[in-house]
C-alpha cells in the first residue's frame, strides 16, 4: 500500500523532480520497509544499498525507507525529533571512521553532508504532519529517502543544467504548494545555507532557527 501510493504520486506528470520520475521507471529507486520504528536493521540496510550505489556509478540510485503508519496522528515536531533520533542512530552504528579532512563533522560548515559508510548522503524527510509543503507529504508514512551526494555531481546549482533542473522543479513545487520556495533551500555548498536545514524544512515559509540536533561523534581509537 505504501509504496502503491508512492509510485501513484512519483509518476504523475507534474511530479515536481522529473528526476525521481526518471529514476522510478528506470529501476534505480531501492526501498525499505520499517515495522514499529525499529531502526535497529536501518544501517546494514544503508550500508548495503550504498554498495549497490558504488558499484553501478553511471545510475541515480537513491534509498526510499517507508515506515509504518502511526496509530494516531502525529505532529510536526514529533517527526522532526525522530527523523534526528534516526540519523544520530546511524551514525552511531556507521563501521566507518568519518574522516574530518574530507567531510566536514559541524553541520554549520556549508560544505557540511550527513556521512555514513564514507559516502556524504543527502537525506530528505517526507511525512503525513506536512500541511502546507504537500509535495513532501505521501500519505500516512513517514518516509526517508537516502541520496548519496555523487548522483548530484553533474546537476550542481552552479552548472548550466543543473541550474535549469533546479529551475523546473521549483516553479512546479510552487505550482503545487502556492508557496514561495522555501528560504532554507538551496544549492550544495551556498555559503549561505546549510544542509541540515533542508533535511526537515519547516511547514510555512520560516527559516529553521537554532542549533542542528546532530552530534558528531569521534570514534574511540
Amino acid at each position: 500500500m505504501a509504496h502503491q501510493n508512492w509510485e501513484n504520486i512519483i509518476l504523475q506528470k507534474d511530479f515536481p523532480c522529473h528526476f525521481g520520475t526518471i529514476a522510478e521507471k528506470m529501476g534505480h529507486l531501492r526501498y525499505s520497509y520499517i515495522e514499529n520504528n525499529d531502526i535497529s536493521g536501518l544501517p546494514n540496510t544503508l550500508r548495503e544499498f550504498l554498495t549497490l550505489s558504488r558499484t553501478f556509478t553511471h545510475c541515480r540510485h537513491a534509498l526510499v525507507v517507508f515506515f509504518e503508519p502511526e496509530l494516531q496522528s502525529k505532529s510536526f515536531e514529533y517527526y522532526q525529533d525522530f527523523f534526528w533520533k534516526i540519523i544520530q542512530f546511524l551514525h552511531e552504528h556507521d563501521d566507518k571512521e568519518w574522516i574530518e579532512e574530507d567531510f566536514p563533522t559541524n553541520p554549520d560548515d556549508p560544505n557540511w553532508e550527513f556521512v555514513f559508510d564514507g559516502d556524504p548522503i543527502f537525506i530528505s524527510a517526507n511525512m503525513p504532519a506536512y500541511k502546507q509543503r504537500i509535495t513532501r507529504n505521501f500519505g500516512q508514512c513517514l518516509i526517508l529517502i537516502f541520496q548519496p551526494r555523487r548522483i548530484f555531481s553533474d546537476i550542481s546549482h552552479t552548472s548550466k543544467q543543473g541550474k535549469k533542473a533546479i529551475h523546473l522543479i521549483r516553479s512546479k513545487v510552487e505550482a503545487i504548494e502556492h508557496l514561495p520556495i522555501h528560504p532554507d533551500l538551496g544549492g550544495f555548498g551556498d555559503p549561505s545555507k546549510r544542509e541540515w536545514k533542508q533535511y526537515v524544512i519547516t511547514d510555512d515559509y520560516t527559516s529553521r532557527d537554532g542549533q542542528c540536533p546532530f552530534h558528531y561523534t569521534r570514534r574511540r581509537k
